[in-house]
């Protein structure tokens, strides 16, 4: 059984909608972006499904045409998910440790070893730059419309029927069904040709859904993938989408606990 409740499904499209409630939502990202376009700045995806092949893939899980927005339920799934590529560095190493016939622990001890004698960091060490060109942002989510609940099993036994097709040419063969494995994956010519396929519903009430509500790969809480649709169209923001509230330097105790749950060290402090 899911253990996402308190919302219903939509007797239109057959997806599991959550209300929206007014919950805090938390994005950690560059100042700069946040000063000239506002908590809900974000670049314009163009591409959905598979790329062109000679673009690098650098879009969001569940990005579409226009601006996504991802928030998270708490500062620390924030962090948990921007530290990420911190903790991928840290890990990459292992290859290097089976080469040198050694466990991982040893050749992580060896390196961080090597770079203090030489005066150094290690490659996965948060720096001081990074803390001071971010901060963590808390905003005010809206407060009215749903968002789809994208790991519910409603959810997926109506994407599978409505996607059968798109699932087939994206190399899906054989019957297959869409999952949390699935939608949680670095797979993002599916990724985000299902979240394509979800912005343009039109739910029961007529309205179109607010984004994506979406489980942490790092199961530490959940998100949201909010679209832009007012700035898509050249339009102010409205009273309803996500909305600034507090401002917050990037070192503090969330950004402190997940350094040292992914045991990255943390290069000076912010002030």
């Amino acid at each position: 059984m899911s253990t996402i409740s308190g919302g219903q499904v939509c007797t239109r499209t057959g997806v599991y909608l959550l209300p929206a409630r007014g919950e805090d939502g938390y994005r950690v990202t560059k100042d700069r972006y946040v000063r000239s376009g506002g908590v809900n700045s974000a670049r314009e995806n163009v591409h959905v499904g598979p790329l062109p092949a000679d673009v690098i893939e650098d879009r969001g899980r569940f990005d579409t045409l226009g601006r996504t927005v991802y928030f998270a339920d708490s500062a620390e799934v924030a962090f948990a998910e921007v530290l990420q590529g911190f903790r991928r560095t840290r890990v990459a190493i292992a290859p290097d440790a089976e080469a040198a016939g050694v466990s991982y622990e040893e050749y992580l001890e060896a390196v961080t070893t090597e770079a203090q004698n030489n005066g150094r960091d290690v490659p996965w060490a948060v720096p001081c730059d990074w803390q001071m060109h971010r901060s963590i942002y808390r905003a005010e989510m809206p407060t009215q419309g749903w968002w789809v609940a994208i790991d519910h099993p409603m959810t997926h036994a109506a994407l599978t029927e409505a996607l059968a097709v798109d699932l087939y040419q994206l190399g899906y063969r054989g019957g297959a069904a869409l999952h949390s494995g699935l939608l949680a994956s670095d797979d993002r010519a599916l990724t985000t040709t299902v979240a394509e396929h979800v912005r343009a519903l039109v739910l029961a009430d007529g309205s179109l859904p607010l984004g994506i509500s979406f489980r942490s790969k790092t199961e530490v809480g959940r998100c949201w993938a909010f679209w832009n649709r007012r700035a898509d169209d050249g339009l102010d923001p409205s009273a309803n989408d996500p909305a600034l509230r507090e401002e917050r330097n990037v070192d503090g105790p969330a950004f402190r606990y997940v350094a040292e749950l992914y045991e990255l060290p943390v290069l000076g402090s912010r002030t």
